[in-house]
């Protein structure tokens, strides 16, 4: 394999990784906040219950919403 061929296998496997990342986070935006504090809870999770994720999940995209920092 020349290296010409090796960059451009590498040109294609980055893009296909952008455009991956850039479907991942379209789909996450698209759910609910409910949806997306379902998906997140393990047991042991930080904030403790599914609402609580959910709250949190709430004041981050309000947050970004008017770019400004989220309370942790």
């Amino acid at each position: 394999m020349s290296a010409a061929d090796t960059t451009l296998l590498r040109n294609r496997a980055i893009r296909a990784a952008a455009d991956a990342l850039v479907d991942a986070v379209a789909e996450r935006a698209a759910r609910t906040p409910r949806e997306a504090a379902e998906a997140a809870f393990y047991p042991g999770h930080p904030l403790g219950t599914v609402e609580a994720i959910e709250a949190a999940i709430i004041a981050r995209r309000a947050a970004e919403a008017t770019d400004q920092p989220a309370a942790a």
